[in-house]
């Protein structure tokens, strides 16, 4: 048996809702709305040249606490930088979010035309303007409106740099801590990445995130990731594992290097993907006395089955010539 409410008296009284059952209908100035979703791009505007300003607050701790510093100083500089970087980002949805409220009123308004001056909205309409496709299309918008403000941003941009791409160039290079940077660089199109690397100390583990936005802040795209190294008696491990924005394993690549001295015998590249299943595989080996070296490549096929898809053999490295041999062709030149 559940516990009895002692507050149900109050209960009851927060949770009623008499507003729904009924009222007047909702009383939309056309002008009026118009006016309010021009003032509200202006204030996008505004918060977005304002956003500049805070600039400094996060170089201005990376120079006050510059190199090697007492651990204090280091958290003290990778606090201020976060809270530069947090503030930032707040910004960027305050401006986002007052530009979204004024594009939604422009749509409402939109959707009853100019020939009234006051009309009746329904809840729908309003929904439509806030990007829910669940609710039909306002009969009185016009053909000519049909995407919401964030896809008509998207239709108009142009794609975004891949994260490898060359078009991106380095603007600054931050240390966030004595074992952690952040690389930000500009994309060509007002887009940004921003790369933080981190190295555990003396695990040989180091960690990658790259995230890309776009002109508008959004996020783009954001991989991460983790390669490790450890040895084996004669045998180099390198594992590389990446990671998607919501945290989950989309991937790992394990390559194993083995030495006969100083010269390698043998290396395998085994590619699996988030389910740690095995899509591609390639294996090397060399012959230490002869050096030939033998390639051999296997993918996944349908059936879900690794098939050898590629082998290439390297033959045996001949001697070469220390003083080239005269043409063929030389016994049969005519002289003069």
């Amino acid at each position: 048996m559940g516990a009895d409410n002692p507050y149900a008296d109050q209960t009851a009284k927060n949770t009623r809702t008499p507003w729904l059952g009924g009222g007047p209908s909702v009383d939309v100035d056309l002008d009026g709305l118009r006016d309010y979703a021009t003032l509200m791009a202006s204030q996008q505007t505004d918060i977005m040249s304002r956003a500049a300003y805070l600039a400094p607050l996060g170089r201005m701790p990376s120079a006050a606490f510059d190199g090697d510093v007492l651990g204090e100083a280091d958290a003290v500089r990778a606090r201020l930088v976060a809270n530069a970087g947090e503030l930032t980002v707040y910004m960027q949805k305050l401006a986002e979010s007052v530009g979204n409220i004024g594009n939604a009123a422009r749509t409402v308004a939109d959707s009853y035309g100019s020939g009234d001056a006051l009309s009746a909205a329904s809840l729908n309409d309003v929904l439509f303007a806030y990007g829910d496709k669940s609710v039909p299309r306002p009969g009185g918008l016009p053909e000519g409106v049909g995407l919401t403000f964030q896809e008509q941003q998207a239709a108009a941009r142009p794609a975004v740099p891949a994260a490898d791409s060359g078009e991106w160039t380095t603007t600054s290079v931050t240390p966030l801590s004595a074992y952690q940077s952040l690389e930000t660089a500009a994309g060509p199109n007002g887009e940004r990445r921003e790369v933080t690397t981190f190295s555990a100390p003396g695990s040989g583990i180091t960690t990658v995130t790259t995230t890309v936005f776009g002109s508008d802040g959004e996020t783009v795209s954001s991989v991460t990731t983790r390669t490790s190294t450890r040895q084996t008696g004669d045998v180099d491990i390198d594992v590389e594992e990446t990671f998607g924005p919501d945290g989950r394993q989309t991937g790992t690549t394990e390559t194993r290097t083995r030495y006969d001295g100083e010269h390698v015998i043998g290396r395998s590249t085994e590619i699996r993907d988030g389910d740690g299943q095995t899509v591609h595989r390639t294996v090397e080996t060399t012959d230490s006395g002869t050096r030939e070296q033998v390639t051999v490549t296997s993918e996944r096929n349908a059936d879900g089955a690794i098939v050898e898809t590629n082998r290439v053999v390297t033959g045996i490295a001949t001697q070469g010539q220390e003083v080239p041999a005269p043409s063929i062709a030389e016994k049969y030149r005519v002289n003069g």
